[in-house]
């Protein structure tokens, strides 16, 4: 019988980098599973914002210290991430203004480099944009966009070189419990024991809940993005975007193209068989959204696109904890 100290289950970034950490606080026998390939689900479809600002203080608490490893990624992790600190705006609209400024305010406390910004300074920001619809916005000088793929990779490598086992094309089947207590899992290549389990598989976790008895709410949703090669003149390489106001966000993709996305995406897809393909009425979306900010692209040339799984929960935010009701059991 293999046994394992702990397991992680999902190879995408976040499971990576569950195992690096773990290794390297001393953990002696990480083993880390995953269905596929490394970055197979929706971190290999990632656009990958790294940014800090968000609505409550523990995701941005979050956000925080992972820019951190970021922005020292070659000595804490080894290994590029593609991390590109362009600076990042978020854009709400009309009305918003006084959320937008607590939010900021919390985040200056947190030790986060943000601030309030006018329209004015705005159109400095985002050269070419049209900001005569922007209630308010904050800018982020120190954030950006990183490589998914890229991070995980890394992760994976510094993971293996701390003594971490990465297996993948090994499908976890079942999480196999004893009187409420992780006793290991089940596998396509055969039983693991292990007293703790980490759950990372993304839009595949529901199969190994369910069989708990855990339903958290949680939906798979298929998400979309779309690449547009720069218009004729258009030379300024943007910094990374949310804009509330037309629900998209969008950042640079290579040296002369922005990649975007448009809305969250349709809920309850399954993620064993969607389409990885960009349909042709969100590629319209994102050319609207991208251009109603961004005018010239109305001229811009789709260059691409593909479409990803994420799960997401009932109120958008990750779930992040030791589960109560099964002993060993982290997600």
């Amino acid at each position: 019988m293999r046994r394992a100290d702990v397991i992680v289950i999902g190879g995408g970034a976040n499971g990576t980098s569950t195992a690096f950490h773990l290794a390297g606080r001393g953990v002696k026998n990480v083993l880390l599973l995953e269905r596929r390939h490394l970055g197979a689900g929706a971190t290999g479809k990632s656009g990958s914002l790294v940014r800090m600002h968000y609505t409550n203080e523990a995701e941005s608490r979050l956000a925080f210290e992972s820019l951190k490893v970021f922005r020292d990624f070659r000595n804490i992790v080894g290994g590029d991430c593609g991390f590109e600190p362009i600076g990042f705006v978020q854009i709400v609209p009309p009305g918003y203004e006084a959320a937008l400024a607590r939010n900021v305010s919390r985040q200056q406390r947190l030790g986060i480099a943000t601030q309030v910004v006018t329209r004015d300074r705005l159109g400095d920001l985002l050269p070419g944009s049209r900001v005569d619809d922007v209630g308010a916005a904050a800018w982020e000088p120190e954030s950006g966009f990183a490589d998914p793929n890229a991070t995980t990779f890394a992760f994976a490598e510094a993971a293996r070189r701390l003594g971490a086992t990465i297996e993948t094309g090994c499908e976890v089947t079942r999480i196999v419990t004893e009187r409420g207590r992780v006793v290991g899992v089940e596998t396509s290549r055969g039983p693991v024991d292990a007293p703790v389990v980490v759950l990372v598989p993304g839009a595949w976790a529901a199969p190994l809940l369910a069989p708990l008895g855990l339903d958290f709410g949680l939906a798979p949703h298929r998400i979309q993005i779309s690449i547009f090669r720069w218009p004729a003149g258009f030379r300024t390489r943007h910094c990374v975007v949310i804009d509330a106001i037309h629900h998209s966000w969008f950042r640079p993709e290579g040296d002369a193209a922005t990649l975007i996305g448009v809305e969250l995406g349709v809920g309850h897809a399954d993620p064993d068989s969607f389409d990885e393909g960009v349909d042709p009425e969100f590629v319209a979306m994102c050319r609207k959204a991208l251009t109603a900010r961004l005018p010239a692209f109305g001229e811009a040339t789709m260059r691409g696109g593909w479409a990803g799984m994420i799960m997401m929960s009932a109120d958008g935010r990750p779930i992040i904890d030791q589960i109560p009701s099964v002993a060993g059991l982290y997600c």
